[in-house]
């Protein structure tokens, strides 16, 4: 009878029985009368321990850094190694020999160019670190979904080739499209107001969305994993934000308890936790303190730098580090959000951007449901009902009040590991200059 593979993991509670493990050759350590072979698999490493009175002796001496092996053994208790347990190696099968590397995956000595690590991203990723990263990446998405279908949300999938722009026209991407002229979809955005005038009531979305920006930014990307929810019949905006907060609570509970320990390892992260309610402040009120502290800009919208200025001072005031801003100047948002009366008197969207450590994370908005308003707001904003009369045709004939928002998935990772840059939040990263592997 075959052994089943154990994953490395198991290993400590199959003391003194014989396992089957498979994985790559992390490190080799090879001495005149044993061999040392730390393998490794997602799950974590173990050391083999291969003896001259082996059958694998010989052959251990030839394999290579990073080769996959499958090795059978008996589990040893040891006070040498992290785990306290070892493999004393029966045999060893070579399930495919590795070349030199053109990248140490163990880091140590020379410090890789980020571009060279992004050619050679599949090795990278060996790392533990990125392994962590995408293990994290995964449960948000997972976590995501299992929040709004508790909140009694439909999942759906949209179109990602559109005839028109959800949103600037600067951001797209356009194709040939059986000798018309398509574009990649910015956002689900128009696609999922439409699910609501269906009669869905609460949908999401978890896909790609492109983005023809050109910015050399440590957060942005021309293609992402969007997480996007649209919800009908609320009572007021501060619904969606209620229930956004629940869902991001929900979502780092997830992670903590998928990699919570691994990330505390690795990234020196412990407490994540959504423990009190996110603090709302408006566009103004921002304005107000961030003018105190001299770092105050003229744009509508919050500058990067007021973005981290503005997140510092509520974690420092408040220990939070999130906070909705909330009364964004009409001017900054789009057409088809809901406009309202700030407090100053001044027109505004019905909206607000959840900042995280000092990054946006996710714009979310009550949407505007009169089809007369929309047009008029469509005109306001310089665009024209040529193209998007399809869209505007579902607030013809009985569209709920409604609202919801989108995020990216990778960012949100960025934000909680800290990491230098989104390239490393995801697991293939496009940019303007890359397209490749």
């Amino acid at each position: 009878m075959s052994i089943i593979r154990t994953h490395i993991a198991e290993i400590p509670r199959k003391i003194g029985e014989e396992i089957k493990i498979k994985g790559h050759a992390q490190t080799l350590r090879v001495q005149s009368s044993v061999i040392f072979i730390v393998l490794r698999d997602i799950t974590g490493v173990v050391q083999c321990v291969i003896e001259r009175s082996c059958g694998a002796f010989e052959q251990a001496k030839t394999i290579t850094t990073e080769s996959v092996l499958e090795i059978t053994g008996t589990v040893k208790q040891t006070s040498c190694t992290e785990q306290g347990v070892e493999i004393a190696v029966s045999t060893i099968k070579v399930l495919s020999f590795a070349e030199a590397l053109p990248i140490p995956v163990i880091e140590k000595g020379a410090e890789v160019s980020a571009e060279k690590c992004q050619d050679w991203r599949f090795l990278t990723l060996r790392r533990a670190k990125g392994v962590t990263i995408m293990k994290a990446l995964s449960a948000i998405t997972s976590g995501y979904r299992e929040a709004l279908l508790k909140e009694g949300f439909l999942e759906i999938q949209t179109p990602k080739i559109m005839a028109t722009p959800s949103e600037s026209k600067a951001e797209l991407f356009s194709l040939d499209y059986f000798g018309k002229k398509a574009y990649l979809a910015q956002s689900p955005q128009l696609f999922k107001q439409m699910a609501i005038a269906s009669g869905l009531e609460r949908v999401f979305e978890v896909a790609p969305a492109f983005r023809a920006d050109p910015s050399f930014t440590t957060r942005h990307s021309t293609e992402f994993t969007s997480l996007d929810a649209e919800m009908g019949y609320i009572e007021s905006f501060e619904e969606v934000m209620a229930t956004l907060e629940r869902t991001i609570a929900y979502m780092l509970t997830s992670v903590r308890k998928a990699v919570g320990s691994e990330i505390k390892k690795y990234f020196g992260i412990s407490d994540f936790q959504l423990k009190k309610p996110i603090p709302r402040i408006t566009m103004y009120q921002a304005k107000k303190i961030l003018r105190e502290l001299g770092q105050v800009s003229e744009a509508p919208d919050l500058t990067t730098a007021e973005e981290k200025a503005i997140g510092d001072y509520i974690e420092k005031t408040t220990g939070s580090q999130f906070v909705y801003i909330t009364e964004f100047p009409w001017e900054a948002r789009p057409f088809y959000h809901k406009k309202g009366i700030g407090e100053v008197g001044q027109p505004i969207s019905v909206s607000a951007d959840l900042i995280y450590k000092g990054v946006e994370l996710v714009t979310c908005a009550q949407r505007e449901e009169s089809y007369e308003k929309l047009c008029e707001q469509l005109k306001e904003k310089g665009l024209h009902q040529e193209g998007l009369q399809w869209y505007l045709d579902c607030f013809r004939y009985g569209m709920p009040p409604h609202g919801g928002w989108g995020m990216g998935a990778a960012r949100f990772i960025k934000q909680l590991l800290e990491l230098p840059s989104l390239r490393e939040a995801t697991f293939l990263f496009r940019g303007p200059t890359r397209i490749m592997p």
